[in-house]
């Protein structure tokens, strides 16, 4: 991961945060492992955070940087897009950056071009570079849905990058609540993703419902995933 020189004093003040949240929750018994990976989703949001802020101020000098997409527009064709995932903060809408090599640098309108959710059919990337693994992202109205976990509950994040970084694997550890767009349980619409409508979708699964009750969230869905997976073996 590049980290930008003027990112280091925010990345600073966040590990301090972090350890000294340590170093308070470790004078509870029993609290310390479940505020430790509280605190760890904690400081990782606001590095993705700040990493996303950073990315977004500065498209123009990143352009060609980044991961590499396949775009296929809704006329069916198709682009090879090196680029981050930035956010328009006016638009309030994902785009990725095209970067036109027929136009001089010195022309960055027509040379940099922006590709918002609207003009695409879906887009794919390689989620995983261990195994070559290649996940699809559906289009919204603001951005690109990934399914992370498959199974009769599925779950959606906007942008990998928010859950794992390339060649890690989705976990407990590194999994991102803030980053999750929408749920979708067997063929069901895809519905947006909060506490109500997972609690919902589990139904009276134990397992699941105490899960949602500890806060533990992935857990919840792969609890949900595994007993669904046994009822449907019998």
């Amino acid at each position: 991961m590049k980290l930008y020189p003027n990112l280091r004093p925010a990345l600073l003040v966040i590990s301090l945060l972090f350890f000294y949240s340590l170093q308070a929750f470790a004078q509870y018994p029993g609290m310390g492992a479940v505020r430790a990976q509280q605190s760890r989703q904690f400081v990782n949001q606001q590095m993705q955070m700040q990493m996303q802020m950073m990315n977004n101020l500065n498209w123009r000098q990143n352009a060609g940087k980044g991961d590499t997409y396949t775009v296929t527009f809704k006329d069916s064709t198709v682009k090879k897009v090196v680029s981050f995932m930035y956010t328009d903060t006016v638009l309030h809408k994902n785009f990725l950056v095209y970067v036109d090599k027929k136009f001089p640098k010195s022309d960055t309108i027509h040379r940099n071009q922006k590709i918002y959710t609207d003009q695409t059919k879906y887009i794919s990337v390689i989620g995983d570079y261990r195994s070559g693994a290649e996940m699809y992202g559906v289009p919204t109205d603001s951005c690109w849905m990934f399914k992370v976990i498959d199974g009769s509950l599925a779950v959606y994040a906007r942008s990998l990058n928010y859950l794992t970084e390339r060649g890690g694997l989705l976990n407990e550890t590194n999994f991102d609540p803030s980053a999750i767009v929408g749920i979708q349980l067997n063929d069901g619409p895809i519905e947006k993703y909060s506490k109500d409508n997972l609690i919902k979708m589990v139904g009276q699964n134990a397992d699941a419902l105490e899960a949602i009750g500890k806060g533990k969230y992935y857990k919840a869905v792969t609890r949900y995933n595994r007993d669904a997976e046994k009822a449907a073996k019998k």
